[in-house]
């Protein structure tokens, strides 16, 4: 048990610090007119206190997620001596890393948009300048694959499920197991749904405008709406695999295993590997044409970004391209949907981590 705990943490980790390191350390890349979450010129990225603001935010980046990959990774030896303090430890660690994380991403940004009153960089002028593309509007429903794809991989969930309490229900264990198994198909069905319902919004409905031109805003926005369409795609099949595989485990041996649960696992994390591996060549590839844009929108609405969070009162938009994470979107806070929603996902998170703490120390 304890080489399956710590392996299936271990990739936890790696892939959760991976991912925030590669996501966000792309806000200290001067690009579209932005760099750390700030509008400014490209002549101001060569001022001093810019240059100096930017590589100290950037180091202490990267120590932090060193640091935390290499602390993660000892907390998952603990896996080998105690399942209990090993999880105990772990979630301390998981909270205080994304408390740290948030901390780093708001602070350069908010000292950035100081500096940039200072220095009397603000543009009123194109506060509320807002950019219209019909041509990139018109292809919007060409740009990614479509949403539908996700509706074979539900029926076959659900007909896994079928087959499952079909045959389980003439067992005499299964209404122990009943709990148990429907737990784990929801979950697998769920994570569909929420993948179904995100693609269609995010891959084929939402628009941004980039640039001027519209061969710009079309390139770009085909290439984020693939990746979305891709990671999302990839991930559901990987889930889809993971929940058949124990129904038909379930059906031909009569049982689970324990190497069937490591099995399971590893699908699991293969389907987070799969959400995450198509935005290294979307972030590369979204850099280069932004760079090379010789029409960027003039956009100045920072000040509905200075406090490390997007908060528009005019905007009717619920969720907007995060600042931070480009590749990511985030919620207007000025929307009251979005403060709940917040609240709601805080509290399940803590909750959930909580009550795992406390399910531990029960067994201390």
């Amino acid at each position: 048990m304890g080489i399956f705990l710590f392996i299936s943490f271990l990739f936890a980790d790696l892939i959760t610090c991976g991912a925030c390191k590669m996501a966000i350390r792309q806000i200290f890349i001067y690009q579209n007119g932005i760099l750390m979450g700030v509008h400014i010129t490209k002549e101001q990225t060569e001022h001093p206190r810019v240059k100096a603001l930017c590589e100290k935010s950037r180091r202490y980046w990267n120590i932090y997620q060193n640091s935390n990959l290499a602390a993660g990774s000892l907390v998952c030896l603990l896996a080998f001596f105690s399942m209990e303090w090993m999880t105990l430890v772990w979630i301390v660690w998981f909270l205080l890393y994304l408390a740290g994380m948030q901390v780093l991403m708001v602070l350069p940004l908010r000292r950035m948009y100081r500096l940039k009153e200072e220095q009397g960089w603000i543009h009123e002028k194109t506060r509320r300048t807002v950019y219209i593309d019909t041509e990139l509007s018109a292809q919007a429903g060409r740009l990614a694959p479509k949403a539908h794809w996700h509706l074979p991989l539900l029926a076959l969930e659900l007909g896994a499920a079928a087959v499952l309490y079909v045959h389980g229900a003439a067992q005499s264990g299964w209404p122990g197991e009943r709990a148990e198994w429907l737990a784990l198909g929801s979950a697998a069905m769920g994570v569909t749904v929420l993948t179904w319902v995100m693609h269609l919004y995010l891959a084929e409905k939402r628009n941004v405008v980039y640039s001027q031109s519209s061969q710009v805003n079309i390139a770009v926005n085909r290439l984020v709406k693939r990746a979305w369409a891709t990671a999302f795609l990839g991930a559901d099949c990987w889930n889809c695999a993971a929940w058949l595989y124990l129904v038909l485990r379930r059906d031909q041996a009569g049982g689970l295993g324990q190497g069937d649960w490591f099995v399971y696992v590893a699908l699991q994390l293969a389907a987070a590997v799969a959400a995450l591996l198509p935005w290294g060549n979307l972030i590369r590839k979204k850099r280069e044409l932004l760079t090379a844009d010789e029409q960027p929108v003039e956009v100045d609405d920072d000040v509905y970004w200075k406090n490390g969070w997007y908060e528009n009162p005019g905007d009717p938009h619920l969720l907007v391209p995060n600042r931070l994470c480009d590749t990511n979107y985030t919620f207007n806070m000025a929307r009251p949907a979005a403060r709940w929603i917040n609240l709601g996902v805080t509290l399940v998170l803590v909750g959930s981590l909580g009550w795992a703490a406390w399910m531990m120390i029960e067994r201390l």
